[in-house]
């Protein structure tokens, strides 16, 4: 009989440490996913969402290299009272950190290290991400020790890997929220981003395709055509107003619970289902490990 106990829970741990490492999926319902987004949601008082007011301008359609909106995006340009807070603030540090072409072996310095950690730090400070790992040791996805959920969380999101051969140039953080080069624009889903390079006229944004709202504010997610730094981008989408925070929470849940595929998410919980979207995240294997290759919006 102890025998017998023995093996089960050793299939137990076995299937803990699989599906963390993304190799299985525990059966996670789409009602428990939307259950701790809506309350991710709720518990981001981080958020900018009432804090931003949007020039649209004219509606256009995905791959449309025609400008259709000649002021920018953001009405007011970068809302500094906001990025002064905490994780606001450690985040923008990290944005001189990386080499933007997928073709450049980066080297990461130990200050630029510490400053990932001091980010992090302030990122789980947060309630947004106290419950988020509540959960995900209520699922079996994490440790219930919080030193050990960070370095998880650490290496999807800062674990370096390849997109072009020899060159381990790239990372979840620097795809998802900082954007990259390689045959044209990927990543680049962050609002914060989006503002900061706009303010300074490297993003040209050319009109919107859809929005939607979250509950939060008059547009919650965007999608549109873009231009970087002269190049352009076809489809892009966004989360507006969201908190560096909830933006690595969610993404982090739908990375280890709907890897390679669409997750359902839903905004504040006083607005019915038409707060639901999904996220679609992607996974990038390298040396035997898995990062988080994108991670956005659809609706």
């Amino acid at each position: 009989m102890s025998h017998f106990i023995f093996i089960i829970s050793l299939l137990t741990v076995c299937a803990i440490i699989s599906t963390s490492s993304g190799q299985q999926r525990i059966n996670i319902t789409d009602d428990a996913l939307l259950e701790i987004s809506s309350r991710l949601y709720a518990l981001d008082v981080n958020g900018a969402y009432d804090q931003l007011e949007l020039n649209l301008q004219s509606r256009t359609s995905s791959g449309n290299r025609v400008d259709k909106a000649p002021l920018p995006l953001f009405k007011n340009g970068i809302p500094k009272n906001v990025f002064s807070r905490p994780t606001y603030a450690k985040m923008l540090s990290l944005f001189d950190n990386y080499l933007a072409s997928v073709n450049e072996t980066e080297q990461v310095t130990p200050q630029e290290k510490a400053e990932e950690a001091a980010f992090f730090d302030a990122v789980f400070a947060t309630e947004v991400i106290k419950a988020t790992h509540k959960f995900l040791v209520a699922q079996r996805l994490a440790e219930s020790n919080i030193e050990r959920f960070k370095e998880q969380l650490r290496n999807i999101w800062f674990g370096l890997y390849q997109r072009a051969p020899g060159k381990q140039g790239s990372s979840g953080f620097e795809h998802v929220f900082l954007g990259e080069f390689k045959n044209g624009i990927s990543g680049l889903h962050s609002w914060v981003r989006f503002v900061t390079e706009e303010a300074k006229g490297d993003i040209n944004y050319l009109g919107y395709t859809r929005t939607m709202s979250i509950g939060k504010g008059p547009v919650g997610l965007i999608e549109m055509p873009m231009k970087f730094q002269g190049i352009f981008k076809p489809h892009s989408t966004l989360m507006i107003g969201s908190s560096p925070e909830l933006e690595i929470a969610l993404y982090s849940i739908c990375f280890l619970t709907r890897p390679d595929s669409l997750c359902p998410i839903k905004g504040d919980g006083t607005s019915g289902n038409s707060t639901r979207y999904q996220i679609q995240t992607f996974v990038s294997k390298f040396q035997g490990r898995r990062f988080l290759g994108s991670a956005f919006p659809t609706f």
